[in-house]
């Protein structure tokens, strides 16, 4: 698997909407890929946050879905990070962890920049 990559999908004559999937591990990129394309969604992919500028001048994301654990993101802090890439300040940000929600709860209190974010929070059970 490449480092950034992105997949197209159609709907008809129109381009589907972008997300923009975060996170280091190859595994939950391609689970996330898979489950947006099945759902109509065009994805553009990084596994470090270093990526990110250079996928946002191709084209911004109408929604970003980011591992709370980014270890290249600024203060360690993804949330923090994407609102700084003024293409970003103001887009969606979904976070995936598969940390416990009480766990999840506790950064959200810790980081204020987050805490938008975690309005839109899930975890799963890997």
């Amino acid at each position: 698997m490449k480092n950034i990559h992105t997949k197209q999908q159609t709907t008809g004559r129109q381009m589907s909407k972008l997300v923009l999937i975060l996170d280091d591990s190859e595994l939950i990129v391609s689970m996330l890929e898979m489950i947006c394309g099945q759902l109509g969604y065009r994805t553009t992919s990084a596994l470090a946050f270093s990526q990110v500028n250079t996928l946002v001048s191709e084209e911004a994301p109408s929604v970003v879905l980011t591992d709370l654990n980014m270890p290249d993101a600024p203060q360690n802090d993804p949330v923090q990070g994407l609102r700084t890439i003024p293409d970003l300040s103001q887009t969606p940000i979904i976070l995936v962890s598969g940390m416990p929600q009480g766990d999840l709860d506790e950064i959200a209190r810790a980081r204020r920049s987050a805490a938008a974010a975690f309005a839109f929070a899930f975890a799963f059970a890997l």
